[in-house]
């Protein structure tokens, strides 16, 4: 635009030259070519005029809402808003407009960052073009918006006490987990704790079971043999208890005899009272399924122990048993107008035994 200005002006200058070296007759044509040209100068001095103010504009408004703008040379600080000053005469606001003008004129934008559809354009019909399809597209873009929903302005409050409460739930859940955590690993120690006293009892009974039993029989080949049915964790599982009684092939603990039942669990009460001892035993008849000879091994093993390793109360109504004892409680019942019951104490410690006599 300035371009053509100039032009425009060296066209003007040169008519005026031309008119005083023409003849008088050419003089109107002359003034009329002048006046034309006073006014395509006037126009494109509008134009150029019109054009400064709208970059001055755009420079002012891009400076306000600080948009990035690459520049080559100058920099955005040097632009100034025009202000009306009414102190000052016309023609010293044009100079000062123009003098602004002048330096926003040596801002060179930069702008190779623009895409190469952008940069193609010249013609001012390409430009306006160019702009009516963006003003399209940002209409299109603003009739979505309108017909969209209008945002939730308690969104932001309602995710702002969703997060709180997540962040309880979570710190909820920490605290839950730690808590299992530990509870799973008290659980682990009692686990293993079990095991181990459960495996020293279980190893200990296996061993003197063996040799209680075979103190009772009186006889070397009789065995005891304890096993468990999962030997990792015993106390899931059952517990076998089988006896080979002397002189008698292996049998299972059903197959076995009454009396044999007894001594097979009279040996096991001793081994586990031998593990775990308790202040006395009290015995009701266990010798109901025994014979003589059983009976006097039972009250010979009974005797050896009671001396130094437990006190024992025996209830039974075989003499051969009851006979071998220390003492003797016995209850009888009484009838005097109605029925009753009384004791009476013997102590049989004084008389010896029939065997140590023989």
């Amino acid at each position: 635009m300035k371009c053509v200005l100039v032009q425009r002006e060296t066209v003007f200058e040169q008519s005026k030259h031309d008119i005083h070296f023409k003849p008088l007759n050419e003089d109107t044509r002359s003034q009329l070519e002048l006046m034309k040209f006073q006014r395509e100068v006037m126009s494109a001095e509008s134009a150029l005029e019109q054009k400064c103010l709208f970059r001055h504009n755009m420079l002012v408004g891009c400076k306000i809402q600080g948009l990035p703008i690459v520049l080559l040379s100058g920099n955005l600080n040097e632009i100034t808003e025009v202000q009306p000053d009414t102190e000052t005469t016309e023609s010293t606001s044009t100079m000062n407009t123009m003098s602004m003008y002048e330096r926003e004129a040596q801002l060179i934008i930069d702008y190779s960052g623009l895409d190469e559809d952008f940069r193609s354009l010249e013609a001012e019909e390409e430009v306006q073009a160019h702009i009516e399809r963006l003003n399209k597209s940002m209409s299109s873009i603003e009739g979505f918006l309108q017909r969209t929903t209008a945002p939730n302005l308690k969104a932001l409050e309602k995710m702002r006490e969703v997060k709180d409460k997540l962040q309880g739930v979570t710190d909820a859940f920490e605290a839950s987990t730690r808590v299992a955590r530990k509870c799973s690993q008290e659980f682990e120690q009692v686990k293993e704790k079990r095991l181990q006293l459960f495996t020293q009892c279980f190893d200990h009974l296996s061993v003197v079971i063996d040799q209680i039993y075979k103190r009772i029989c009186c006889n070397n080949s009789a065995q005891a043999i304890l096993s468990a049915e999962i030997p990792e964790e015993p106390y899931l599982g059952g517990i076998n208890y089988s006896c080979v009684v002397p002189g008698k092939r292996f049998m299972s603990m059903d197959n076995l005899s009454g009396g044999e039942k007894a001594i097979a669990s009279l040996a096991l009460l001793f081994a586990i009272h031998s593990f775990l001892p308790a202040p006395f035993l009290i015995l009701d008849e266990v010798d109901a399924a025994l014979d003589n000879t059983n009976i006097g091994r039972v009250t010979s093993f009974i005797r050896e122990e009671s001396r130094e390793n437990f006190q024992i109360i025996i209830i039974s109504l075989k003499e051969g048993f009851f006979s071998k004892s220390d003492a003797l409680q016995g209850v009888y019942s009484g009838f005097d107008e109605c029925m009753f019951s009384r004791t009476l104490t013997m102590d049989l410690r004084p008389y010896p035994l029939v065997e140590d006599e023989t």
